[in-house]
């Protein structure tokens, strides 16, 4: 009786020392279609996001953005960037996509340029002038490895 209890410890001591550990949970991953629910409102000649609740509860907490770099400057080294939902090979003609579709991101450390998908923590924000085609950013934030 001890014997397969003993086996089911180890299998388990085992499993867990060589499985890849996050030290945060899915949960706090941000959800892209909760993002592209904004609401847009003609105002003054211009479009403003008006957010949605759920985008309000998101404003100032701690979140892991995961998607693809799509740098705005010629460097191989990067502190602010976007993180577009879709790679940007893509489309080869165009960017990432609309605002809802990308968070603006600022390292606290440069940033190596990849074509890979990345995920990056850091306190997300909600931008209310819209007039720089930005309406998320991620501050503070550290790549995830």
């Amino acid at each position: 009786m001890k014997k397969p209890l003993l086996i089911t410890l180890l299998s388990f001591l085992i499993l867990t020392a060589f499985t890849e550990k996050s030290d945060r949970s899915d949960s706090e991953i941000l959800n892209w279609a909760v993002l592209a629910n904004v609401h847009w409102v003609w105002a003054d000649n211009f479009y403003q996001a008006n957010f949605n609740d759920e985008q309000k509860e998101l404003d100032g907490q701690e979140l892991v953005v995961e998607g693809f770099m799509f740098p705005l400057e010629y460097t191989r080294r990067h502190q602010n960037f976007l993180v577009s939902s879709s790679p940007m090979s893509q489309c080869f003609f165009c960017g990432p996509g609309e605002a809802e579709s990308m968070v603006y991101v600022r390292t606290t450390e440069p940033v190596d340029y990849t074509f890979s998908r990345m995920k990056v923590r850091g306190t997300f924000k909600l931008i209310s002038d819209a007039s720089m085609g930005i309406i998320y950013e991620l501050t503070d934030a550290q790549v995830v490895r």
